[in-house]
């Protein structure tokens, strides 16, 4: 059946009418954000520094130990140094990586796809040898799965790996990118504080809230919480107790203690938790308050995304330029864009919010099993999610749509290329991740041997080994989440606007189609791709 190809050029990235887009979540999410702010300077700051008060103390100097500052002050100099040369590494890896990646992306599918099945094997043969038969038999099932995956693939790693080719050259083509990606990651790091602080004020112990116990609700201030084996503080003589805890043999077991209310002569009591027992606060309010952390995290994150897929964009339909993109891309992002990605977010986060509320849940034993297949469906649910958004939000930063429009365009796009957006994203996704833990243990090994070579202990060769790896891994991640939100991009304009792209990099826009036809062969001329190649005669 012959599919419309889509010939949108760049003049389809100039909307009629230049508006706000869905508004009602973009002013819902700032209110959010000054109500969290809110908590967070006043009752919040005032637990913290409580908190701060009660655990402060000094700090006395041994006049014994001062014979080895000498070599403490030569240690921790040689620990600084060996962290900012890790740091460089980091760097330097995760820029040849990505030089990489640009050059032999196809080959990279390859190996990681080798890498993978022969690391499986290898832990079925060492579970098998050490007697671990139900282990080996899983791995080994694993090992045919995704040999079959693979060989099922192999017309279609061609096209993959052009992308990632492409959308590294266009991410080392706009360093800001990167520069921004960083810059995310900090703003992430002051929500989770400022989400934090706003927590402590919310679940104050000096707050009013109810307890529930066995004879009702009590005001908190009228509640004690008691040991397990001790007797509860009746006004008259009473046979229950808070009962002995047995111990359930697991690791960091605890004992939950009771809860003891008394208000004139109605008592109350919870024999298998303490009053303070979780955060101190109903489920509604940490409910709200685990969607307001998903939604600002996941809101910082599609900002990016979007300024990504914006910044691609402009670079798929326009040859020149001029100024970078990248700015004029983040502004869009902030401002006509800004409530559709708050929309999106926003329904990731509802669905992260309650699987967290699952695994809390689950903590009650009669009840695992049946909230343990919930959260599993949930988070296929949450996954499917994740893929529509990424996708979502690439028509956004494209075109300019609202978010529901956006959807609608994704699911066009799935219809017409569901499989191959997925596997396409399987594929890219698999070397990106094994790229990020390759370079995590590059680095590993060079704090490792920067440690050697400086004759540091044990202690510090351990150290700066966990250093160097935490270094190489986020970088390269940090990096490679730009690289993936261009792939999506590219995937995107391939599929919705393949003229634009022969207009203005015809190089790329050959390199692409001659592997997407490796697979789709003669589908491409029916599908009158092949019309838009340099000579097809557009």
């Amino acid at each position: 059946m012959k599919q419309k190809v889509p010939t949108h050029t760049a003049e389809a990235r100039k909307p009629a009418e230049t508006k706000y887009n869905d508004v009602p979540f973009a002013i819902l999410f700032l209110l959010h954000v000054a109500f969290i702010a809110f908590i967070a300077f006043t009752s919040g700051m005032d637990e913290l520094n409580g908190k701060l008060k009660d655990s402060g103390s000094t700090y006395k100097v041994d006049p014994a130990s001062s014979e080895d500052a000498s070599n403490s002050v030569n240690v921790g100099t040689t620990t600084v140094g060996g962290i900012v040369a890790t740091l460089i590494a980091a760097m330097i890896v995760s820029s040849l990586f990505m030089k990489l990646a640009t050059i032999l992306a196809e080959d990279l599918i390859h190996v990681t796809m080798k890498f993978t099945i022969g690391l499986m094997l290898v832990l079925a043969l060492i579970f098998m040898a050490t007697g671990v038969i139900f282990a080996a038999i899983i791995y080994l099932v694993f090992v045919a799965i995704f040999v079959c995956y693979y060989r099922a693939v192999q017309d279609r790693i061609p096209f993959a790996g052009a992308n990632l080719s492409i959308a590294c050259t266009v991410v080392k083509r706009f360093p800001q990118l990167v520069m921004a990606a960083f810059a995310t990651l900090v703003l992430n790091f002051l929500w989770m504080a400022l989400w934090a602080v706003a927590m402590l004020g919310v679940a104050a112990p000096g707050q009013e809230r109810s307890i529930i116990v066995n004879s009702g609700s009590f005001d908190s201030s009228l509640c004690v919480d008691v040991a397990n084996g001790n007797a509860f503080p009746w006004k008259e003589e009473s046979d229950i107790s808070c009962p002995i805890y047995e111990g359930t043999g697991e690791k960091n077991d605890q004992p939950p203690g009771c809860c003891f209310c008394q208000s004139g002569d109605n008592t109350g009591y919870d024999l298998e938790s303490s009053c303070s027992s979780g955060i101190g606060m109903d489920s509604l309010t940490y409910f709200g308050m685990l969607i307001s952390f998903y939604w600002g995290g996941q809101v910082l994150q599609n900002i990016m995304h979007c300024t990504t897929a914006g910044t691609v964009a402009s670079w798929w339909f326009t040859s020149d330029m001029g100024m970078s993109p990248v700015f004029d891309s983040f502004s869009r992002a902030m401002t006509w864009s800004f409530g559709s990605i708050c929309f999106g977010s926003l329904l990731v986060a509802i669905l992260k919010a309650v699987r967290q509320m699952l695994r809390e849940a689950r903590k009650n034993k009669n009840a695992q099993l049946f909230l343990c297949v919930i959260d599993c469906l949930l988070g296929v649910i949450e996954e499917l999610l994740k893929i529509f958004n990424r996708y979502a939000f690439c028509f956004v930063a494209i075109y300019g749509h609202d978010f529901k429009t956006a959807g609608r365009a994704v699911f066009d796009l799935f219809k017409r290329l569901g499989w191959t957006t997925i596997i396409n994203d399987d594929l890219i996704d698999m070397v990106l991740n094994v790229g990020s833990l390759g370079v995590g243990g590059i680095t590993a090994l060079f704090g490792y041997l920067y440690a050697v070579a400086c004759g540091l202990d044990d202690s510090w060769q351990v150290l700066l080994a966990i250093i160097g790896f935490l270094f190489g891994f986020v970088m390269s991640s940090i990096t490679l989440s730009v690289v993936s939100s261009a792939v999506a991009t590219i995937f995107v304009c391939f599929a919705d606007a393949p003229a634009a792209f022969f207009q203005t990099h015809p190089e790329h826009a050959n390199k692409l189609t001659n592997a997407w036809q490796q697979f789709h062969g003669e589908d491409m001329s029916v599908c009158n791709y092949r019309r838009y190649q340099t000579g097809g005669g557009y």
